[in-house]
Parts: C-alpha cells; structure tokens; sequence
C-alpha cells in the first residue's frame, strides 16, 4: 500500500482542531500519516493535538514558536518528507474530510497516471449567521461549481498530490507569503502537467465568522506582500490580473447563474465584498509608489 502523509499548520483553533485531525486519523485508507505544525498556539490547540497523539502513533506534533504561517508549513512538509510518502495532501486545520476521501482519491489517481494532482472541492460552512458569513459561504461555494477540469487560470490550489507531481511543480515558495498556494497548481500546468479536481469527493470548510471588517484587513496584508509572489513567477502580475475577482471564469458558469437568482441578497452582498477588496488592493498599490 502506497502512503498518504496529510499535513497542515495551525494557530489557535482549538473549537475545530479535533474534529479535523481526527477525520484525517479515521480514514478508510490504511496507510497514512498526519503532519501537524503548530504555530504557537496560545488557547488549547497543543494540549487537544497532545490527547489526541496518545492514541495515535501516526500522528506527528511539531510545537513552534509564533511567527509566520509559511515557516509552520515548511516545517510540516519538511517531517513530510521524512516519512516519504507516494501522495501528500495540505489542508488547513479548519477542514474536516469525509471518511472515504483519502481512499477514493487515490483510487483515482492509481487509474489515472497522466493526472499528477487533485483540486478537493471545499464545501463551506459556517455556524455564524451574520450577513457577510453567509456571503463568504455562498461565495466560496460558488467558486467550487467549476466542473472537473482545471486550467492555469483557476483560483483553487490542487491540494492532494502525487509526490513526484508536487515536487516538479517546485512546491511552495515559502517567501511569498500571499497566495502562494495556488503557484504549483499554475507552474504544474504550465508545465504541461494534468491537474482535476475531485468532483467525486469533497472536504469541508469552516469559514468561521466572518465580518466585512476581518476580511478586508486579512486581504489588505495579503494584497500588501502580494508583489512577492508576482515577482517571484514569470509574467506574475499578469497572471493575478487574469484571476482577480469579476474576471474568474467559474463565476459564469450556468449552474452559478441560477443560484444568483435564487440567492440575490447574497449575490448583491458578494458583489459589494469584491468590489470593497479591489478598493484596498488598489489602495496597496498607490502605497508602494
């Protein structure tokens, strides 16, 4: 049996951390190891992920001190190397998998070698009710209804791999901090690399709470750095134009059309959260000149 190592960093999520490393635990594939890079947790994130080692030898703890989130994802992928797995898949630590995934995906890679990678769709979901976190989930499921084929414009990050397929992409380039992780995907494809996404499976998604507030300080930092990814890829800047917000192909599709007229409160409400971003992703780049 080929190994599975599941990965991911975490800071302070200590109301879904559980339910997260344990569905990676559970899976009905045999053979996998689970990566978890804690990033200087200060609530009971360390002391949940502690009880939940007792029981499981394949769960791997790295305790850090806080610093930036890439620096807990390298650190996580380099112990994943160290196990040396056939597939990798990096998650954030607010997903919970369904208990087949694992199984299914790679069911489907092993008969499909020209595929190097899997998009998993993410299936939002949030226990808030305010008005913007029902707009962040509408929008991020919205973004999911994009069919199985993924092109070099796609918003979302293939995030189960093949090793080998990982590394030729050239992995995370950890000193982008921004939107870095949707560079493999691109330079993959680029390459002439085969990319899916799973529609035969999916992962789901807490977005938490989200407020118009936290979400455009949140991207206001992204978009601060974001000239670290551009300048780091060929023809970067080029390519996150290509990507912004109303020129994403998958909005368009016909089964999103439909559900903006089902939903137009929360079609008007994620229209009005896109444009608010593309005012402070302009206002970054008047900073810097």
């Amino acid at each position: 049996m080929k190994r599975l190592v599941i990965l991911l960093s975490t800071y302070n999520n200590e109301n879904i951390i559980k339910k997260c490393v344990e569905s990676c635990l559970n899976q009905s594939y045999e053979d996998i190891q689970v990566v978890v890079a804690d990033d200087g947790s200060t609530d009971a994130t360390p002391n949940i992920l502690k009880e939940i080692q007792k029981s499981h030898k394949n769960l791997h703890i790295i305790f850090l001190p806080h610093g930036e989130r890439g620096i807990a994802r390298k650190k996580a992928l380099d112990k994943t190397w160290e196990l040396d797995p056939h597939y990798i898949y990096i998650i954030d630590s607010d997903m919970i998998l369904k208990k087949d995934m694992a199984e299914l995906c790679i069911d489907y890679l092993e008969k499909n070698n020209q595929v190097g990678g899997l998009v998993i769709p993410e299936n939002a979901f949030s226990t808030y009710t305010n008005f913007f976190s029902k707009v962040k989930v509408f929008e991020r499921n919205t973004v999911n209804r994009a069919g199985k084929n993924v092109g070099a414009t796609s918003i979302e990050g293939a995030r189960f791999w093949k090793s080998t397929a990982y590394k030729k992409s050239g992995g995370i380039n950890f000193n982008q901090i921004a939107f870095e992780e949707t560079q493999p995907t691109i330079r993959y494809i680029e390459m002439g690399g085969i990319l899916e996404r799973a529609i035969f499976t999916g992962v789901a998604h807490d977005e938490k709470e989200v407020t118009l507030k936290n979400i455009l300080e949140k991207k206001r930092y992204y978009f601060s750095v974001m000239d670290k990814t551009t300048k780091c890829e060929k023809n970067g800047t080029m390519k996150a134009l290509k990507r912004w917000y109303f020129f994403r192909g998958v909005l368009y599709r016909k089964e999103n059309l439909i559900e903006y007229i089902k939903h137009p409160i929360l079609t008007l409400g994620m229209i009005y959260m896109y444009i608010a971003l593309t005012f402070v992703w302009i206002s970054e780049i008047f900073k810097k000149k």
